[in-house]
């Protein structure tokens, strides 16, 4: 008798506890409004989720690559489109001093050419948030543009084009060759550096009042500016593009996770109060059998 006792007490605890852990893991569940608080709840489920959120900070890292990206981006195109209005100007320019036989008033054209000369090298020199040059390749803690001895403009960067990933197989250009867009302006008499053609015309306007004006290449360097602006906005339409992808994909990552790891509520609370009821059941067996006396029992 004292052994089935013994067994009987040692059988209604642990079925105690048993139900004390179910209530507390369904409590739990209620509070956090997951069904899956650690791996061991459910291993597969868990491993299944964990997949999915690794996606997911793929997911995040492709975006914050976008977001820096555009930034960057955005600034080299105002630079551009700063430099396609300096040389339109410029072109506009030697357009009325063609017309211009008067030595002061070409002198005061080359005066403002110069100066547009000069903005246009600070623009060649732009730098991010960051103070890292736009135009510089990968030497992007250098001043790219510099004038030598002789007052020519040299390029002191590398042919380098920075790119960041945007999707498994994507890749986003965040700048343009330096080189390509000031130094090789596609001329009739071959590739130039778009400050040589303006130095030639502010030489020509002070030296010859008669002479023909090298116009042309201010023509040219103005599409030229253009054209790399259009390569800008292809890359911040496949940026833009791709944060589409990007977003409804982050969407139903996330909604896989929570069909893996959320908790049926209604199916929680019947539960919990089934196991409550069991419970409070097991207590009143057990308190009721444990008064029970040998005499009882021979009763």
């Amino acid at each position: 008798m004292k052994v089935s006792t013994k067994i009987f007490n040692s059988q209604s605890v642990q079925q105690l506890n048993d139900l004390t852990q179910e209530i507390q893991k369904s409590q739990q569940q209620i509070f956090t409004g997951k069904r899956i608080s650690k791996p061991s709840d459910d291993p597969v489920s868990a491993a299944r989720s964990s997949i999915v959120k690794d996606q997911l900070a793929r997911i995040d890292q492709y975006s914050r690559n976008i977001d820096l990206s555009e930034v960057k981006l955005k600034l080299a195109d105002s630079a551009l489109d700063q430099l396609t209005n300096l040389t339109t100007r410029v072109y506009e320019l030697a357009i009325a001093a063609r017309n211009q036989t008067n030595l002061d008033a070409r002198g005061s054209i080359a005066i403002e050419v110069e100066g547009i000369r000069k903005s246009m090298l600070d623009l060649a020199n732009a730098k991010d948030a960051s103070g890292r040059s736009l135009f510089a390749g990968y030497q992007v803690d250098i001043q790219p543009f510099d004038e030598d001895a002789t007052g020519k403009v040299q390029y002191l960067g590398d042919r380098g084009v920075h790119s960041v990933s945007i999707s498994e197989t994507l890749e986003l250009n965040t700048t343009l060759d330096g080189a390509e867009i000031f130094q090789r302006v596609p001329t009739a008499e071959g590739k130039k550096s778009v400050f040589d053609l303006v130095d030639e015309l502010v030489t020509t306007l002070k030296s010859n009042v008669n002479g023909e004006l090298p116009i042309d290449g201010m023509k040219v360097a103005a599409s030229h500016f253009a054209d790399k602006r259009a390569q800008i906005g292809a890359e911040l339409n496949k940026a833009g593009a791709q944060r589409s992808v990007l977003t409804n994909r982050h969407s139903a990552m996330t909604e896989a996770v929570g069909q893996i790891e959320d908790a049926d509520m209604a199916e929680v609370v019947t539960k919990l109060q089934t196991l409550m009821l069991n419970k409070e059941a097991a207590q009143q067996s057990f308190a009721m059998i444990s008064r029970l006396s040998l005499f009882d029992y021979i009763r």
